[in-house]
C-alpha cells in the first residue's frame, strides 16, 4: 500500500524533524539529493554516462539539484548545472557552494549548452514550492525541457504542477515540465495521481529521508493488498451462495446499458443475475446473456416506478440507461429514493439512478458517478470537480456511504479514511458502456457479501486491469463488451498476485 500525503503534511513532517529533533535541514537535503542521483543512475546508466543537465531554481528544490549534481560529479559522471541566479539562500546556498567547489560547471542559460544525444535533464526548479504560473527565464527553461529528446527527471514534482490537485498552474497560459521519472521525498503527493499529474510525472520513486507524515491523504493499493478481499468459492458452494444481483437498468433507447451491466455482474462471479426492465424493452434484449433471468416491471419503454420485488436478491444495481436519454419522472425518482433509503440490501447506483441516491441507506451503498454526474450531484461545474477530484470525491462520500469518482486514476472515498487511488486503467476504457460494466462488477461483489468499500476498490481495480489487458493487445477498437469479456482474466491476475 503506497501512502500519499498532501504538501502540508510533508512540510509539517519536515519541520518536525528539523525543529523537533534538531536535525539540520541540510542533512535531509543531502539524503534527498543522493536518493535522486541513485534513482537516476539506476534507471538510465547509459544516458547518465552521456551527461546530465540539472536545472536549478532559487530555493530548496534548487538546493536538491545542486546536491544531486555534486553526487553525480563525485561518481565521475559528466554533469552541468543551469541556473538563472548566482545566489541561493540557506541550505540551498550551502549545496550550491559545495557543488561549485567540487568542480561542477554552472551556466546561466541553456542557449550554448552542449549535451550528448539522450543525455538526462533534471528539473530542480521549484517542486512543490511554486504557487504561480511559470514566467520569464524559468518558463524558458521549462520550454527547453519540453523539447529535450532525452530522459527527463523531476525533483519532488514537475515544476508548474500543483502537487495536491494535479492541475497545471496558470490557466490558459499553463506551463509544466513533463518528466519520465519523478523522484519525491517522504511520500507521494495526491496531484501525481489525478488531473494532469499521471501524464506529467511518469514513473514515481519515493525516497525515504526520515520523515514521518502523520496525516495520510490517500493511499494506492496494489493487487496484493486487494486480493484477500476478493470472494472465493468453496468446493461445495452452489449458485445461491455466490450472490443474486437484481439489475434495474435499460430502456428502449438504451437497452445495451442493461446488457453490459449484467455481463459485468456475471464476469465478476455473481451466481444469479436478474434484470428488471419495462415490457417495451424486451425486443431489444437479444444480446442479453442467456444466463440472465428477466423480470418485467411495468409497461412502456422505460421503468415507470412500478413496485420492484426484491425476492431472492442479495444486492441491487440500478441506473444504467434507465432514463433512455431523458430525465426520470418525479414519481420514478421518489420510488428509487424509497428503495435507496429503506431496502435492507446492499446497492450500487450509477448514471440515471444517481438522482435518487442521496444519503445513507439501510445497508451498504455505493455511487459511481463520472465527473459530469458528480458535478450535478454537488451543484458544481464539471471543471471544478476535475480541478479538485480529491475534494469532490470526499464531498460525495460525506453525503452517503462509498463514492467512486470515475476517470483516469479512479478515486474511491468514504468518510473518515484516506481516499483510495485506483492504480489500474487505460484509455481504452473511455468508450460507451464501460461504466455500465463497472456497475455490474461492483453489484456482483456486493451480492457476494463484499463490503461497499472493498467492492468499489476491487471493482475499480479489475475494471482497470481489464482495460490494460486489452490495451496490451492493441490500442484501438475495443468496446465495452470486450471490457466485460476481459474481466475474468483481470480477476485471475488479481488473485495470482497473492498466490491464491
Amino acid at each position: 500500500m503506497r501512502p500519499v500525503y498532501d504538501v502540508a503534511a510533508v512540510r509539517a513532517a519536515d519541520r518536525a524533524v528539523i525543529d523537533g529533533l534538531g536535525l539540520p535541514g541540510i542533512a535531509l537535503m543531502e539524503t534527498a539529493s543522493r536518493g535522486v542521483a541513485m534513482a537516476l543512475v539506476e534507471r538510465w546508466p547509459d544516458a547518465a554516462a552521456r551527461g546530465i543537465v540539472v536545472l536549478c531554481g532559487p530555493g530548496q528544490n534548487g538546493g536538491d539539484g545542486y546536491g544531486l549534481a555534486r553526487w553525480l560529479a563525485t561518481w565521475g559522471l559528466p554533469v552541468v548545472v543551469v541556473s538563472t541566479s548566482d545566489t541561493s539562500p540557506g541550505d540551498a546556498g550551502i549545496q550550491r557552494r559545495a557543488a561549485l567547489r567540487a568542480g561542477v560547471t554552472e551556466l546561466a542559460t541553456v542557449t550554448d549548452l552542449d549535451v550528448g544525444v539522450g543525455a538526462i535533464a533534471v528539473d530542480a526548479l521549484f517542486g512543490t514550492g511554486l504557487h504561480r504560473p511559470l514566467t520569464g527565464a524559468y518558463a524558458d527553461l521549462v520550454r527547453w525541457l519540453v523539447q529535450h529528446p532525452g530522459p527527463r527527471v523531476a525533483v519532488d514534482v514537475p515544476s508548474g504542477l500543483d502537487a495536491d490537485t494535479g492541475v497545471v498552474l496558470g490557466g490558459e497560459d499553463a506551463l509544466c515540465a513533463p518528466a519520465d521519472l519523478t523522484v519525491t521525498f517522504g511520500g507521494a503527493r495526491p496531484g501525481m495521481y489525478t488531473g494532469q499529474g499521471p501524464a506529467l510525472c511518469g514513473a514515481i520513486v519515493v525516497v525515504d529521508i526520515g520523515l514521518d507524515p502523520r496525516r495520510r491523504t490517500a493511499e494506492v493499493p496494489d493487487a496484493a493488498d486487494l486480493a484477500p478481499c476478493w470472494p472465493r468459492r468453496a468446493a461445495g458452494d452452489h449458485k445461491h451462495r455466490s450472490g443474486h444481483l437484481l439489475v434495474l437498468a435499460g430502456s428502449t433507447a438504451m437497452a445495451g446499458a442493461a446488457v453490459l451491466a449484467c455481463r459485468g455482474a456475471l464476469a465478476a462471479g455473481a451466481g444469479l443475475v436478474t434484470l428488471a426492465v419495462a415490457e417495451g424493452v424486451l425486443p431489444r434484449l437479444g444480446a442479453l446473456p442467456p444466463e440472465v433471468m428477466v423480470r418485467v416491471v411495468g409497461p412502456g419503454d422505460r421503468y415507470d416506478g412500478a413496485p420492484l420485488a426484491l425476492d431472492g436478491a442479495t444486492a441491487v444495481a440500478f441506473g444504467p440507461g434507465l432514463g433512455g436519454g431523458g430525465p426520470l419522472a418525479q414519481h420514478v425518482v421518489d420510488t428509487l429514493q424509497g428503495l435507496w433509503h429503506e431496502a435492507g440490501l446492499p446497492m450500487v447506483a450509477d448514471a440515471d439512478g444517481l438522482v435518487a441516491a442521496h444519503g445513507a441507506g439501510a445497508a451498504p451503498r455505493v455511487i459511481t458517478p463520472h465527473p459530469g454526474e458528480a458535478a450535478r450531484w454537488l451543484d458544481r461545474a464539471t471543471v471544478e470537480v476535475q480541478a479538485d477530484r480529491f475534494g469532490a470525491v470526499r464531498s460525495l462520500a460525506d453525503r452517503g456511504d462509498v463514492a467512486l469518482l470515475k476517470g483516469p486514476r479512479t478515486l474511491v472515498a468514504r468518510a473518515g479514511v484516506p481516499v483510495s487511488i485506483n492504480p489500474t486503467g487505460d484509455a481504452v476504457l473511455a468508450t460507451a458502456g464501460s461504466g455500465d460494466v463497472l456497475t455490474g462488477v461492483i453489484g456482483a461483489l456486493l451480492a457476494r457479501g463484499v463490503s461497499a468499500w472493498d467492492a468499489a476498490r476491487l471493482g475499480a481495480w479489475v475494471h482497470g486491469q481489464a482495460g490494460e489487458r486489452l490495451a496490451a493487445r492493441r490500442s484501438q477498437g475495443w468496446t465495452a463488451s470486450d471490457v466485460a469479456a476481459a474481466v475474468p482474466d483481470a480477476v485471475e491476475t488479481l488473485l495470482d498476485s497473492s498466490g491464491a
